[in-house]
C-alpha cells in the first residue's frame, strides 16, 4: 500500500505533537521515581508497621508499579510514532489508509487507525470477547 508523502508542515506539526507528549511522559515518569524514592514519610529511622499499614504499602507499591509502567509504554509508543513520522505512515490510518486529522492525533497521539476504522475495530472486538465469553461458559469442565 502506498502512501502520499507527507507535507513538510505536517510532518513538522506532528513532530511536535510527538516532542510535547514524550517531554510530559518524561516529566511524569521522574516525578513517580522521584516520590518513589523519597517514600512517602520516611525519616530514615527503622519503622515498625503493623498488617494494615504493610498491606496498605504494598497496595501502594502496586499502583505506584502500575503507573510506571503505563507511562513507560506510553514512552515507546512515542518512539515508534517518531519511528512512523520518519517512514510516513505515521497519521495514516493502518486500514483504510486515510489521512488521521490532526484532532484525532492531539486527543490520542498513538492512534493508527481513523474513527471509523477504529469503531469497526473495537466493535469486532467486542463481538469476539462475547463469543469467548459464551464458549467459556458452555463448555462442561472435564470430570475427575
Amino acid at each position: 500500500m502506498t502512501r502520499a508523502r507527507m507535507s513538510p508542515e505536517r510532518q513538522e506539526e506532528l513532530r511536535a505533537l510527538l516532542h510535547t507528549v514524550r517531554e510530559q511522559t518524561i516529566r511524569d515518569i521522574e516525578e513517580q521515581i522521584g516520590r518513589r524514592l523519597a517514600g512517602p514519610g520516611e525519616t530514615g529511622s527503622d519503622v515498625v508497621m503493623d498488617m494494615e499499614d504493610l498491606a496498605s504499602k504494598n497496595l501502594g507499591d502496586g499502583v505506584d508499579y502500575a503507573l510506571l509502567e503505563i507511562r513507560y509504554r506510553t514512552y515507546k509508543d512515542i518512539a515508534d510514532a517518531f519511528r512512523r513520522v520518519e517512514d510516513g505512515t505515521y497519521g495514516h490510518c493502518e486500514s483504510c489508509n486515510t489521512t488521521i486529522p490532526i484532532a484525532r492525533l492531539k486527543a490520542e497521539p498513538f492512534a493508527r487507525l481513523c474513527v471509523p476504522c477504529q469503531d469497526k475495530a473495537e466493535k469486532l472486538e467486542r463481538v469476539e470477547r462475547e463469543e469467548q465469553r459464551f464458549q467459556t461458559s458452555h463448555t462442561t469442565p472435564p470430570r475427575r
